[in-house]
């Protein structure tokens, strides 16, 4: 495929690679610890996985349509951001904030019990 064809479809591919790394990563991890991330590690992993999806087609497509080493390693290097997407996720699920209401349940419910009749 001739280099003028292939690079607006890599920059199609990879402004497509972005929003379905966005939409895969909030249902599977769940979009509150999504938020509570700090925006740094959400730009480079998804920046990151996105630029390795497009350079595992590119290297993909200028080989002919054969998996080389190459590929290989990118698909590996791809295999560690989602794996520390992963992490990072449920770092922020480990160390979410506690809800206010929570907190103020338990005086009233033990209230209630200690107060005859």
């Amino acid at each position: 495929m001739r280099n003028a064809v292939l690079r607006p479809l890599l920059i199609l591919e990879f402004l497509i690679a972005i929003e379905a790394i966005f939409t895969l990563w909030s249902q599977v991890g769940g979009q509150y610890h999504l938020d509570l991330m700090y925006w740094p590690w959400k730009f480079g992993l998804s920046v990151g996985a996105a630029g390795l999806i497009v350079a595992i087609t590119a290297c993909i497509a200028l080989d002919d349509g054969a998996i080389t080493r190459r590929s290989r390693l990118l698909f590996s290097l791809l295999i560690g951001v989602v794996l520390l997407a992963g992490v990072v996720t449920y770092y922020y699920h480990l160390h979410e904030p506690a809800d206010q209401d929570d907190q103020d349940e338990p005086a009233k419910v033990s209230a209630a019990i200690r107060s005859p009749g």
